[in-house]
C-alpha cells in the first residue's frame, strides 16, 4: 500500500462508521451540555467568554455532555453496528468538525490579542480580526486567480491548490467573524454583538457560505471548472469589502435598538444561505453560457473538456437555487416575525422588503418553469445570471440607494 493510499485510507476511515458516529454523537453531547448550562446553569451565556457562551463556568457542562455523548455513541455503535452507518450522522459529522476548528482557530486567535489596556473603541487598527480578514482576503483572490489558471492549465495540482485556498479563505473568515464576536465584547460587554450587524460582517459571511456551498458541490460533482466563476464573484465582494474597510465601515460599533435581538443571529446567517446559493448559481449559469458559446464557435476542445457538461451545470444551477430559495424563504418568515416584535407590524412594504419579495418571486418562478414546464438550457442560465442582479441589488443596492425601516444599514 503507498503512502498517498494509506493517507487516502485513514481519511476515509475515521469518517466512516463508528469513529464518525461516535464523534457525531460527541457533538450532540456537547450541544446539549451548552443547552443544559443556559437554562440550569448559574449565570446561563456569560458575556466575558470566549464567544459568548463559552465562559470558564460553561466548560464542565460542555465536557461532561461532551463525554455523555462518547459513551453513548460508543455503545450504541458496538452493540448495534448498522446504526454506525445512519446517513445523518455521516453527512453532518464532517460539517461539525468544520465548525470545532473554526471555534479552535478563533480560540487561536484571541490568544494572540493585546492586552486589554490597549484595546480601545476609537482605534481597533491593534485587534487582531483585521489581520486575519486581510488573510482570507489574499487567500480567496489568490483561489479566483488558481481556478481561473486551471482552465487553461488543468493539471491537478492547480486544481488541488485552488480547492485548498478556498477552504482556507473559509476558516480564515469563518474564524475571524467568531474573533469579531469575542472582540466585541472586549471592547464593552455593552458593545458585544454577534458578528452580522453592518455589510463588512455580512459580506464576510457571504464569502464563507457562498465558498462552502460551492466546494460541497465540487466535491460531489466534479466541477472545479465552475469555481473559476463562483471565485471570481467572491473576488469581487473581496474588492468591495476592502472598499468598506477604508471608508471606516469595518470598526466594530454598537447595535441600534432594532437589533438588539436574538431574532438577528437567526434571520441573518438564513439570508446569507439564500445569497450565497444564489451566487453559485450564478456561477453556474455563466459557466453553462461560456461552454455553450465555445461549442456554438467550435472553441478550443481541450478548454471544453476541463468544464462539465451543459447538462451537469443546468443541474447544478437548479441544485443551488434548491438550496437557496426555501433558505431565503425561510429567512423572509423569520425576518417578518422579527418586524412584528420590533416594528409592530409582519409586512410594511420597506424597500429591503420589497426587494426581498421580488428575490424570491424572482428564483420561485425559476423554480416553477424548469420543474412545472420543463424549461432547461441557455434561458435558465440567463436566469441566474439576472437573478443575481436582483438579489444583489437587494443585498447591496438597497442600502447604498434607498431609505426605510432598514436604514440603519445604509452607507
Amino acid at each position: 500500500m503507498t503512502a498517498m493510499t494509506a493517507t487516502h485510507f485513514s481519511f476515509e476511515t475515521i469518517n466512516r462508521g463508528l469513529p464518525a458516529f461516535a464523534r457525531f454523537c460527541t457533538y450532540l453531547g456537547a450541544i446539549a451540555g451548552i443547552t443544559a448550562y443556559a437554562m440550569y446553569g448559574p449565570s446561563g451565556y456569560g458575556d466575558e467568554g470566549l464567544l459568548y457562551f463559552l465562559t470558564p463556568s460553561s466548560f464542565a457542562w460542555i465536557g461532561i455532555g461532551a463525554l455523555a455523548g462518547l459513551a453513548s455513541g460508543l455503545t450504541t455503535g458496538m452493540t448495534k453496528p448498522s446504526v454506525t452507518e445512519a446517513k445523518v450522522a455521516l453527512n453532518l459529522v464532517s460539517w461539525l468538525d468544520g465548525a470545532l476548528m473554526m471555534i479552535l482557530l478563533a480560540a487561536f486567535w484571541s490568544a494572540l490579542e493585546p492586552s486589554q489596556s490597549l484595546i480601545t473603541y476609537t482605534d481597533q487598527s491593534n485587534l487582531i480580526s483585521g489581520r486575519v480578514i486581510m488573510t482570507m482576503n489574499i487567500v480567496f483572490l489568490s483561489s479566483a486567480l488558481l481556478y481561473i489558471t486551471y482552465l487553461f492549465a488543468p493539471a491537478s495540482i492547480v486544481g488541488n491548490l485552488a480547492t485548498a485556498t478556498a477552504w482556507i479563505g473559509v476558516y480564515s473568515g469563518g474564524s475571524a467573524l467568531l474573533l469579531r464576536w469575542y472582540e466585541s465584547y472586549l471592547l464593552s460587554t455593552e458593545i458585544g454583538h454577534a458578528p452580522v450587524s453592518n455589510l463588512y460582517e455580512v459580506f464576510i459571511l457571504l464569502f464563507c457560505i457562498t465558498t462552502v456551498i460551492y466546494l460541497s458541490l465540487e466535491r460531489r460533482y466534479q466541477a472545479k471548472a465552475m469555481g473559476a466563476f463562483v471565485m471570481a464573484l467572491v473576488s469581487a465582494g473581496v474588492f468591495f469589502g476592502i472598499w468598506l474597510s477604508a471608508r471606516g465601515h469595518a470598526d466594530i460599533k454598537p447595535l441600534v435598538p432594532a437589533l438588539q435581538s436574538y431574532w438577528m443571529k437567526i434571520h441573518v446567517p438564513m439570508n446569507f444561505v439564500g445569497y450565497g446559493s444564489f451566487a453559485v448559481a450564478c456561477g453556474a449559469g455563466m459557466a453553462y453560457l461560456v461552454r455553450d458559446y465555445l461549442e456554438q464557435k467550435g472553441g478550443n476542445a481541450r478548454l471544453l473538456a476541463i468544464f462539465p457538461s451543459l447538462d451537469q451545470l443546468d443541474q447544478l444551477a437548479y441544485k443551488a437555487v434548491a438550496i437557496g430559495f426555501p433558505a431565503f424563504t425561510l429567512a423572509t418568515i423569520l425576518g417578518a416575525a422579527w418586524a412584528s416584535e420590533a416594528w409592530g407590524g409582519y409586512w410594511s412594504w420597506d424597500p429591503k422588503e420589497t426587494w426581498a419579495l421580488i428575490v424570491l418571486l424572482t428564483y420561485g418562478a425559476y423554480l416553477h418553469v424548469r420543474v412545472s414546464h420543463g424549461w432547461k438550457g441557455r434561458s435558465l442560465a440567463w436566469w441566474t445570471v439576472s437573478g443575481f442582479l436582483v438579489t444583489i441589488f437587494c443585498f447591496v443596492g438597497v442600502n447604498m440607494y434607498l431609505s426605510g425601516l432598514h436604514s440603519y444599514g445604509r452607507l
